[in-house]
């Protein structure tokens, strides 16, 4: 169910007005409500998803209550990464041993069809158990509110991946939470930011950077660079578009979640864009892997190798191909080069030059090799994604033409777009709290309408899904 099709926003306004009509039962219209909107990819999906989070919440109130803690902590991380692992990586591994031993097995009688948001529900599932196992957090009270928390369907198909210190005891607190005019204005607010960025920006730019890498085998350097930039920015509105989405539910409902994206294109090094970028997931590895291998604590070449084994696993868990696990590698080699860089080189020398231009320097640099890494995200293939990387860094077969050009000016457009969204962020409340100070609700509301209306029209000939709902 898309969040921008007719069944969702009929879905949630029900859901609105049954969880501010009738307070007392807040909590069974959100459990119903998550119900209905996963039950739309598959009754089957929605009883694994069921099964799992029954499983997980046993496993943690036997683990509070000190019933062989360690032993039940493996068998639901165990049980987590075997359900995500069986349907998402099955065929994978098949066609990685076929290559290897030749055993005569096809790896198409293997694929299976991908439960929507399985990893983002399994990230969220495997967090609450290992923070619950220390002590971090009581586990939940009732098996409905847990369900309420794991599957809050404002953003459980991409994230953010909610940890349970930050939302579950909002689902506990039902009824402390007040109407307030001001926080549901700024939902639908949100929700309408969110919506023009996934329909008028990543679903313009989609079909451009798709042309391009469908030809990429012949591209040359300008047009491996175009192709990749658009890309660049299409992943980016696209996802934070469906992160905007799920900050106006959660406002609309009178739940704070937590933002997934501060600008990430502005970033000057690696370190810098992890914090600005997928946000949450970025959190995630650090505290579930990149810091239980050891982290920085333990010397350069151990950080170096949790670094990598971080990212590597990161860019396996974005899909099960050799070109997500080179895409985490190369952020993960980018993560140690900084970290090389700032030990032995800045702490010894010193820029001539104004400190804001060496900043727009380095974000200019990073936003290249950023730009870089997104070709094998995007490429269908190792071999497809090496050889645009070859033509980017190398400049081979270079030739400006005028389609180039509208190219071009489309991408500075677009990063000018991504300047102008840093500022927004920065003074967002100033400019939403003018923007109804300012403009009488009727008008307001009408807005609201006519941007509904432009969707519609503008989305009916090609209603894309969001691309981290494959993932």
């Amino acid at each position: 169910m898309l969040f921008h099709s007719p069944e969702f926003v009929l879905t949630m306004l029900a859901a609105l007005l049954l969880y501010w009509l009738f307070p007392r039962t807040r909590i069974p219209v959100l459990a119903v409500a998550n119900i209905v909107f996963y039950a739309a990819s598959g009754w089957q999906y929605l009883l694994l998803f069921l099964a799992m989070s029954a499983l997980t919440y046993w496993l943690s109130r036997a683990i509070a209550r000190g019933v062989r803690p360690r032993l039940l902590l493996v068998a639901g991380v165990v049980a987590n990464l075997l359900n995500l692992g069986i349907f998402k990586y099955t065929a994978f591994a098949v066609s990685n041993l076929e290559r290897l031993l030749h055993l005569g097995l096809d790896p198409r009688l293997f694929q299976l069809v991908l439960p929507v948001g399985i990893s983002f529900y399994t990230f969220q599932l495997l967090a609450y158990l290992v923070d619950v196992y220390r002590g971090q957090v009581p586990p939940a009270r009732s098996l409905v509110e847990f369900w309420v928390f794991i599957a809050f369907f404002g953003q459980l198909i991409a994230g953010p991946i909610m940890r349970a210190e930050d939302f579950l005891p909002q689902v506990e607190n039902q009824d402390r939470i007040r109407f307030q005019p001001r926080e549901f204005k700024l939902g639908a607010f949100l929700f309408t930011i969110g919506l023009l960025k996934k329909v008028l920006l990543a679903d313009q730019v989609a079909p451009l950077a798709d042309s391009l890498f469908a030809q990429a085998s012949y591209l040359g350097a300008l047009e491996s660079w175009i192709a990749a930039y658009l890309f660049a920015f299409q992943i980016y509105f696209d996802f934070s578009a469906y992160s905007d989405m799920a900050l106006g539910v959660g406002h609309l409902f009178g739940l704070t979640l937590t933002p997934n994206f501060d600008t990430p294109y502005l970033a000057g090094n690696p370190p810098e864009f992890w914090r600005r970028w997928h946000i949450t997931l970025s959190r995630w590895i650090r505290d579930y892997i990149y810091i239980p291998l050891g982290g920085s604590r333990r010397g350069e070449w151990r950080a170096a190798a949790a670094l990598l084994t971080a990212m590597g696993l990161s860019g396996l868990w974005h899909g099960a191909a050799w070109t997500f696990v080179l895409w985490g590698l190369y952020h993960g080699l980018l993560s140690v080069g900084h970290r090389l860089w700032r030990r032995f080189v800045l702490t010894r020398f010193r820029w001539p030059l104004p400190d804001q231009a060496v900043r727009w320097a380095s974000v200019f640099l990073m936003f290249q090799a950023t730009t870089v890494g997104w070709v094998f995200f995007r490429a269908e293939g190792a071999r497809i994604a090496l050889h645009m990387v070859r033509q980017m860094l190398t400049l081979a077969d270079l030739h400006f033409t005028r389609i180039n050009a509208l190219y071009l000016g489309l991408i500075v457009f677009l990063a000018l777009l991504h300047v102008a969204e840093f500022w927004f962020r920065h003074r967002q409340a100033e400019i939403y709290d003018l923007w109804t100070r300012m403009v009488p609700s009727p008008v307001r509301a009408l807005a609201y309408t006519a941007v509904v209306v432009l969707i519609a029209i503008v989305s009916a000939p090609r209603q894309a899904a969001f691309i981290y709902f494959r993932f």
